[in-house]
C-alpha cells in the first residue's frame, strides 16, 4: 500500500484528486476511504500552517454566551441582540442574525452545540480557508433563515409543514451554518457517499419532524453543496494549469462569491418591497 508521508509536498488539489487516497486496509471506495481522504487533506493544510482558530474561537464564544445566559449576566441585552423569530420586523431580524449564530442550539446540549462548531467550522477553516468558511457559514445561516421566513409568509408554507404559529418560535443557533460548511467540506474533499448520507438524513428529519429547522437545514445543505461544487471546479481547473497562482484562485472565488451576495441582496430587496 502506498504511503503518503510526502503530503506536505503535494498541492491541495492533488491531495483531493489523488485516486490512491482510498487505498486503505478496507475495500476501496468506502466511507472509510473517504474519511481517510479528509484526514489527509486536513493533515496537509495543518502542515502548511493552517490552524482552526476560527472554530475554537466560535466554540468558546458560544460557551461564554451560554454561561452568561445561565447565570443571568447581561441576559436581557443578550436576548435582545440574538433572539430571532420570523414574527420580528425584517430589519430587526437582520440585525440580530449575526449574534444568533453564537446562541446554543435549543435542542442540543451545550457540549454537542460547541462540538459541532469546533469540528465542522475547524475542518472548514483547514480545508476551505478561513474567509471562504466564513462566507459559506454566514450565507447558509442568513439565507436559510430568510428563506424560511419567506415560506412562512407565503400561502404555500403548509406544504413544508410550516404553520403561522411557527413565526413566534425562537430560531437561534449555528446548525444551519454548520450544515452548509459541512456539506461544502464534504463536496470539496470528494466525500460523495458522506454527502449522500448527510442529505438523506437532513431531508428525512425534515419530513419526520416538519418545522422551521427542517426547512433551514435543507436550504443550508443545498447552498453548501453548490458552494462546494463551484469551489472544487475552480480549484481543479486552476490546478490543471501549473502556472496558475493562488492569487488567481482567490480572484475567481471572489467573483462567484460576489455574485452570490448580489443574489442575496436582490432577494432582500424583493422582501422589503413585499413588506
Amino acid at each position: 500500500m502506498r504511503r503518503h508521508d510526502n503530503v506536505p509536498n503535494m498541492n491541495s488539489a492533488d491531495v483531493a484528486n489523488d485516486p490512491t487516497l482510498c487505498q486503505v486496509p478496507t475495500p476501496r471506495f468506502t466511507l472509510t476511504g473517504e474519511f481517510f481522504r479528509l484526514w489527509l487533506l486536513a493533515r496537509y493544510r495543518w502542515s502548511r500552517g493552517a490552524r482552526p482558530w476560527l472554530g475554537i474561537a466560535m466554540a468558546l464564544a458560544t460557551t461564554l454566551v451560554a454561561i452568561f445566559l445561565h447565570f443571568h449576566i447581561l441576559r436581557p441585552e443578550l436576548w435582545r441582540s440574538g433572539d430571532v423569530y420570523a414574527a420580528l420586523p425584517l430589519t430587526s431580524e437582520l440585525a440580530r442574525l449575526p449574534m444568533s449564530f453564537l446562541f446554543p442550539t435549543a435542542y442540543l446540549p451545550l457540549w454537542a452545540a460547541c462540538a459541532q462548531i469546533l469540528v465542522v467550522i475547524g475542518l472548514g477553516e483547514l480545508i476551505l480557508g478561513r474567509w471562504l468558511t466564513i462566507v459559506v457559514a454566514m450565507v447558509g445561516h442568513i439565507g436559510s433563515t430568510l428563506f424560511a421566513r419567506v415560506l412562512l409568509e407565503s400561502v404555500h408554507g403548509h406544504v413544508f409543514g410550516l404553520t403561522p404559529a411557527l413565526a413566534h418560535v425562537l430560531d437561534t443557533g449555528p446548525s444551519a451554518a454548520v450544515a452548509a460548511v459541512g456539506a461544502c467540506v464534504l463536496v470539496t474533499a470528494r466525500m460523495n457517499r458522506c454527502v449522500l448520507l448527510l442529505g438523506v438524513g437532513l431531508i428525512a428529519a425534515a419530513l419526520i419532524a416538519p418545522g422551521v429547522d427542517g426547512v433551514e437545514h435543507t436550504t443550508a445543505l443545498v447552498w453548501g453543496v453548490t458552494a462546494g461544487v463551484v469551489d472544487y471546479v475552480v480549484v481543479s481547473r486552476l490546478s490543471e494549469t501549473r502556472g496558475a497562482s493562488w492569487k488567481g484562485l482567490w480572484s475567481v472565488r471572489f467573483t462567484w462569491l460576489l455574485r452570490a451576495f448580489k443574489s442575496l441582496r436582490w432577494a432582500l430587496a424583493g422582501m422589503r418591497e413585499r413588506v
